[in-house]
């Protein structure tokens, strides 16, 4: 097991780092700069010392080094559009209205996923399922800035029950959670579904009927904790990917977060701050998966570790 842990982390530690490369080539072939002459018409002295300040004149791999040395320090550099203050504290700020948002929306979409799931997958080919398949391919189909639309016109314009957008207010957080959680709860209300129906389908379930075990044991004891391994390999990169921000989501509601930012940053074309956001997410799905896998193999002690089963 320790091996296998090792061999993870020197695994999500090279994909890092590749993936470190290939944003900072993207970002420094695209055409224009956070200085250029089109977006900041200044002399070409006063560029050129704007460009050695923050060492944009270094070759590209000197530029690279320097980068992720300081990101080694924790020291992301200062954001282009917002000098006085560091990417560290910019998304430390920015950050809450997404995790808060993000976060409520996957824990409360997640388990209302899988008790809709197992209400499909206990009552097969029932209105029951049907039912749950149905809202489960909505919530899959439906692009969420089409749910943010319908949110705001039947809640904010129709019944004038909840206000459109804005922040900090709670009561503002309402609809934007509810967007939020429709991917999380559709996503586990399928993942449910389809482990709990492989489950029961087992020989093993078969035999424990025959023992004479109760139907609730049989569901609560057994089933659920063999249909839960697919379930933990989706939770936690879910949730980062929604803790992180959506940038249709927080467009719509007028939600000041990463994803706000992040499309900020873009237009500015603001490397520091295009870098330390990929940075933190890619880190971020790294440790996910590497924690979803170190779970996946407490949970099913059957898969192969370190080449033995």
């Amino acid at each position: 097991m320790l091996a296998h842990i090792i061999r993870r982390i020197l695994s999500v530690a090279f994909t890092f780092i590749v993936v470190s490369v290939i944003i900072f080539m993207m970002m420094h072939s695209v055409p224009g700069g956070p200085f250029d002459a089109n977006d900041m018409p200044v002399s070409e002295a006063v560029r050129a010392k704007m460009m050695a300040q923050w060492g944009l004149d270094q070759p590209l791999h000197v530029q690279y080094f320097q980068y992720m040395w300081g990101v080694l320090h924790l020291d992301f550099g200062v954001p282009f559009q917002s000098p006085g203050e560091t990417v560290v504290e910019l998304i430390s700020r920015a950050w809450v209205p997404s995790l808060i948002l993000g976060g409520s929306g996957v824990l409360i979409g997640a388990p209302l996923g899988i008790l809709l799931g197992m209400a499909a997958a206990l009552h097969r080919n029932t209105w029951i399922d049907y039912l749950a398949s149905t809202v489960a391919t909505l919530g899959l189909t439906i692009p969420v800035f089409v749910t943010s639309m319908l949110l705001i016109l039947i809640f904010a314009v129709w019944l004038n029950w909840l206000p459109a957008s804005g922040w900090p207010q709670p009561n503002r957080w309402i609809l934007p959670i509810i967007c939020y959680a429709t991917i999380p709860l559709a996503t586990y209300a399928r993942y449910t579904r389809s482990a709990m129906l492989d489950t029961l389908n087992r020989p093993f379930v078969t035999v424990l009927r025959a023992k004479g075990l109760s139907e609730n044991r049989i569901i609560f004891q057994h089933v659920m904790r063999n249909s839960a391994i697919p379930l933990v390999t989706v939770f936690l990169p879910m949730f980062i990917g929604t803790a992180t921000g959506s940038i249709f989501v927080e467009a719509m509601f007028r939600v000041p977060g990463l994803g706000a930012y992040f499309v900020s940053s873009i237009e500015v074309r603001d490397y520091t701050l295009q870098m330390a956001l990929m940075l933190m997410i890619t880190f971020m799905y790294c440790v996910a998966y590497l924690l979803s896998d170190i779970i996946y193999a407490l949970l099913n002690p059957r898969i192969r570790v370190g080449g033995a089963e």
